[in-house]
């Protein structure tokens, strides 16, 4: 039988966000871990967060998240394909805007919740499957697909620097839609690289349900990068 020696971390930390900022005030506090690793070809990543501090109001701040990652390498392709799943989960509020759910407070944007950075952590859930392929030396594929939707329809979504939505209008539907991502990595030399991107928007019920939502529609985005590695 073959053996499996873990390649795992274990991460504990606390940050703490004070914002001083006249009437917009606020004090959060983030307990939170996180326990990623690999056995053999199966993959994990957990991580979950508790906040708590005091709102602009002065009341008692109270949130938490939860992200769950299952991956596996199928080694036994010549493109090198890894399948991940993942699950996605940021608390809201019980009042629409009032802005007690969860606040990623120092957020790497599109690292998580898809490249076009239209939802931040709060309110927020996400089951997102992501697979990466190499069919050549330099060649890196990445495709990407996104379920957004609310974690309580009292709460309107949140936007990456935790700007909400459609403050003080309850949502028809907590569906947000579907993101998919689609990205070609070429490597032209060791220290630079040619990346190309799209991303389209499936807006969901939210959109065609709740009054006052500025924008309903489909979104595209395409961008070209050119990197250079010192």
């Amino acid at each position: 039988t073959q053996q499996c020696c873990p390649d795992q971390t274990m991460d504990v930390y606390f940050l703490r966000l004070l914002n001083g900022r006249g009437p917009n005030d606020f004090k959060f506090n983030t307990l939170g871990t996180r326990w990623q690793g690999s056995c053999a070809d199966c993959l994990w990543d957990f991580e979950a967060a508790y906040q708590f501090g005091e709102n602009t109001d002065g009341s008692s701040h109270v949130a938490g998240m939860a992200t769950l990652g299952l991956g596996r390498k199928l080694s036994g392709h010549c493109w090198k394909p890894t399948v991940w799943l993942y699950y996605d989960w940021a608390s809201g509020d019980d009042a629409t805007g009032q802005g007690n759910g969860f606040h990623h407070q120092f957020p790497l944007a599109h690292k998580y919740l898809g490249f076009m950075d239209l939802f931040g952590r709060r309110n927020i859930e996400d089951v997102n499957l992501q697979v990466t392929m190499q069919p050549t030396e330099k060649l890196k594929l990445l495709v990407w697909y996104h379920y957004f939707f609310l974690e309580t329809q009292t709460d309107t979504p949140y936007s990456v620097v935790m700007t909400p939505f459609n403050a003080g209008r309850l949502p028809g539907s907590p569906e947000l839609g579907h993101e998919i991502d689609l990205v070609a990595t070429y490597t032209l030399a060791p220290r630079r690289e040619l990346v190309l991107g799209y991303s389209h928007f499936f807006f969901g019920a939210f959109f065609d349900t709740t009054p006052g939502v500025p924008f309903a529609g489909d979104g595209d985005l395409f961008y070209a990068q050119w990197t250079l590695n010192f």
